[in-house]
C-alpha cells in the first residue's frame, strides 16, 4: 500500500524529521516558560523553517534546467602507443584531433559528402 511519504524525497523527509524533533525539544520546557522565551523559541522555529524551505527551493531550481554538454568526445582511437586520434564535438561543430606525447593538431571537419553511384548501362 502506498503512503503519502513514498513520493517525498529523502532530503524532505530529513527536514521534516528535524523540524519535528526541534519542535518537541522546544515544547518540553514550556511548563513554566515566560513569554520572552516562548517568543524566542517561535522566532527560532520560524528561522529554521525558512532555512529548510530555502534549501528545498534551491534544490528544485537547479533541476529545472538541463545543461547541455558544450564539448564531448564522439569517438577516439589509438594510432600507436604514443599517438591517438579523436573526433570531438564542440557546440555542434566537429573537430578531428590528432595528439601524442608532445603535440596536438586540431582540424575542423566538414559535413559528410554524398557520392552517387554510377549505374552501368
Amino acid at each position: 500500500m502506498k503512503t503519502l511519504f513514498d513520493s517525498v524525497s529523502p532530503r524532505a523527509r530529513m527536514l521534516l524529521a528535524l523540524t519535528l524533533i526541534l519542535g518537541l525539544a522546544m515544547l518540553a520546557p514550556l511548563g513554566g516558560a515566560s513569554a520572552t522565551s516562548v517568543a524566542r523559541g517561535l522566532l527560532g522555529a520560524v528561522a529554521l523553517g525558512g532555512l529548510g524551505w530555502w534549501l528545498m527551493r534551491r534544490g528544485q531550481a537547479e533541476s529545472r534546467f538541463s545543461l547541455t554538454e558544450r564539448m564531448r568526445v564522439v569517438s577516439r582511437t589509438g594510432l600507436s602507443p604514443r599517438c591517438g586520434l579523436a573526433l570531438v564535438e564542440v557546440d555542434g561543430t566537429r573537430y578531428l584531433v590528432a595528439f601524442g606525447d608532445s603535440f596536438a593538431e586540431i582540424r575542423r571537419t566538414h559535413g559528410p559528402v554524398r557520392v552517387e553511384k554510377e549505374t552501368g548501362s
